[in-house]
């Protein structure tokens, strides 16, 4: 028999296609799977027509699951629910193999099929062999069906040394369509041509990597945070970033003719040692606007945060300009993206949400919110099993865009974009608009659940 799925679940095999049940008026009301997930059915309400409309949803020949046949009309909530359930349930009964629609355009990608001699990143494999990374490796599974490889290199990279940055544009690729952004994968350079509400922005993607080529092993586990941790971040890490975003500046982008007049961004993630994308984030900021801050004692004797200009960064013998926004050219760039989330760990959670991976494996998520108090210093821990009913989380919830002021062609705001966290320097001041708690870190632990017991005989 069809059994109900979660929205989480439905939109994974579905967020591909525009119209999968984010339009402002459609209010979702269920949605169902074959037992083996070879079709899909949904019912919503249309507040505008008052009725109820039911989609049927089967994987074309590229395995992407799309609507098949007409949206139906109907008068009551328990006459789609039969009908959907009917329609599911014969498709289950079939005698005859399910025929699968033909697809339209490019097929995704085969993250997994490995057709080459090159050396095998231990992430990759790891994503690929073990049983607590089935959600990922499911969660990813699905998102490639969609993904369309622009260069021929994408699955070759991802099995081999660049994991970590396919990973990350994997992850900005599905970040960009919960937002309800078209992307238009047609064109390659920059990496992602996006139009929301009518309004055309461009996307590179870019990561900051260990110097002189030096291999990291991201298995390794996390890397503690530097003993002298606020002279790393106001000196080193501002040039670990600033490499990689200035390589990107030379390519000039915004001349293209598909770009030229659009906001254009640079979308950044920190893979310079593993796990330093817990600690680093702090240096983004405090290179990009060039404000640092500093401890001080406030009236009530308590030690608050004041801003803190710097003009410069050094790291051993070399120094860099603070203050990226500032520099000749860069006012062709829109905003800065980032996030500390564009790596294995969010694939596990949001797969697990999802209802992907072996249901004997659990995830916990621990790490520190962010503190709305005015001046504080310190965030909030937290400690959640992520299938405890109540977890929340989007894949958009870690993306934070640092606003050039001095753009020529300003991102969009946050009236277009409020589930990301937005940061402007208004002033001497820098402020952000987001949610009040957004999480500043975590990591994701992963564990097989213990057995249920054995109850003996009396």
């Amino acid at each position: 028999m069809p059994t109900r799925i979660s929205k989480a679940r439905f939109d994974e095999f579905t967020f591909g296609f525009r119209g999968s049940g984010e339009q402002d008026s459609w209010n979702a009301v269920a949605y169902w799977s074959t037992h083996d997930t070879d079709a899909l059915g949904a019912l919503f309400y249309v507040e505008k027509a008052d009725s109820y409309l039911g989609v049927l949803c089967l994987r074309n020949n590229q395995q992407r699951f799309l609507p098949h046949g007409p949206l139906v009309p109907f008068r009551t909530l328990r006459e789609g629910e039969a009908s959907i359930c009917q329609k599911l349930k014969e498709i289950e009964d079939r005698d005859t193999e399910l025929i699968c629609p033909d697809g339209d355009g490019k097929p995704g990608v085969d993250l997994f099929a490995t057709d080459h001699d090159g050396t095998l990143n231990s992430v990759f494999v790891n994503i690929r062999d073990t049983l607590h990374s089935q959600a990922a490796r499911q969660q990813l599974q699905e998102i490639a069906r969609w993904f369309i490889d622009g260069d021929g290199n994408f699955v070759r990279d991802f099995q081999t040394a660049g994991t970590d940055a396919r990973l990350w544009e994997l992850y900005l690729f599905r970040v960009f369509h919960s937002l309800d952004m078209k992307v238009d994968q047609s064109i390659a350079i920059p990496d992602f041509a996006l139009e929301l509400h009518g309004q055309k922005a461009f996307v590179e993607a870019v990561t900051a990597n260990a110097g002189n080529n030096k291999v990291v092993d991201l298995m390794a586990g996390p890397t503690p945070r530097p003993d002298d941790f606020w002279k790393f971040v106001e000196n080193d890490m501002p040039i670990i970033f600033g490499s990689p975003l200035y390589s990107k500046m030379k390519k000039r982008y915004w001349e293209k003719d598909a770009v030229r007049g659009h906001p254009f961004a640079i979308a950044i993630a920190d893979f310079h040692a593993p796990g330093s994308m817990i600690w680093s984030h702090t240096a983004l900021s405090i290179y990009l606007f060039g404000t640092s801050v500093e401890r001080v004692l406030g009236p009530d004797g308590q030690a608050v945060a004041i801003p803190k200009p710097l003009q410069t960064h050094t790291r051993g013998e070399k120094t860099i300009p603070s203050n990226f926004f500032a520099q000749p050219g860069t006012e062709n760039v829109s905003a800065v993206i980032f996030s500390n989330a564009g790596t294995k760990a969010k694939f596990s959670r949001m797969g697990t949400l999802a209802g992907f991976g072996d249901p004997t494996v659990a995830v916990r998520r621990v790490g520190t919110l962010s503190n709305p108090e005015p001046g504080a210093l310190e965030g909030i821990p937290f400690d959640v099993n992520i299938e405890n009913g109540e977890y929340l989380e989007g894949w958009a919830d870690e993306l934070e865009i640092y606003h050039n002021p001095n753009a020529l062609f300003p991102w969009p705001d946050e009236g277009l974009i409020p589930a990301a966290t937005h940061f402007r320097q208004e002033g001497d001041d820098l402020v952000w608009r987001g949610a009040p708690f957004r999480v500043l870190n975590s990591f994701t632990q992963v564990k097989s659940k213990p057995p249920f017991p054995t109850m003996d005989k009396t």
